[in-house]
């Protein structure tokens, strides 16, 4: 089981609370940060410097907040410092899949790929990647394409509960016997017969 840490303040100067849509994140605007940043230089997105292990992090499993779909939070380069960037939710498009992005390493160096909305693909579900607790922080392990299973339905991991800690449970395929719960997966960017997007249901 793996323990989930709350959000990373990175500077007192960028700390406080900020409210998107109907939800009050505490943490700095990631609005305000990237304002910053650009103001102060631009940011680097190819650094020969690793970025720093991510000891907090805060996710959010698919369904969580009906309509959105949040974006990771994550360090950036500036000003030959790294300083962590907020997570914050953005719409969803419907139809669509939400690529995180994340930084990779190529050659000597590190990259950071910017995150994308990726088009269904006919026969496929996208499975949302997630934080991965490794030795002493954590690792976001990225998404993945999966053969549609028909009659089945891919119900995305999930934090829970468990004395106190929160704790990752695995997401895995489950037998669709209709019921409603399953409602916000049954059409997750699937490809109809015509080979058109299916609008995901929110129900």
């Amino acid at each position: 089981m793996r323990k989930l840490v709350g959000v990373l303040i990175a500077t007192a100067t960028l700390s406080g609370c900020y409210a998107h849509g109907s939800m009050r994140v505490r943490g700095p605007n990631p609005f305000a940060v990237v304002a910053t940043a650009l103001t102060v230089a631009a940011v680097v997105n190819a650094v020969s410097v690793a970025p720093p292990v991510v000891t907090h992090v805060e996710y959010y499993d698919y369904g969580h907040h009906p309509g959105h779909i949040w974006v990771n939070g994550r360090y950036t380069y500036v000003n030959n410092n790294w300083v962590w960037q907020a997570g914050y939710w953005q719409p969803e498009r419907g139809g669509h899949y939400w690529v995180q992005g994340a930084w990779q390493q190529q050659g000597n160096q590190y990259v950071w790929v910017d995150g994308y909305w990726a088009a269904p693909r006919q026969g496929h579900v996208y499975i949302d990647g997630y934080w991965d607790y490794r030795d002493t922080g954590y690792v976001w392990m990225p998404g993945r394409w999966d053969i549609d299973r028909p009659g089945h339905v891919y119900v995305g991991g999930s934090w829970t509960m468990t004395n106190n800690r929160r704790t990752w449970s695995q997401g895995r395929w489950e037998r669709d016997d209709g019921r409603v719960e399953y409602a916000r997966y049954r059409t997750r960017g699937r490809v109809n017969a015509s080979g058109g997007a299916v609008i995901r249901d929110h129900r």
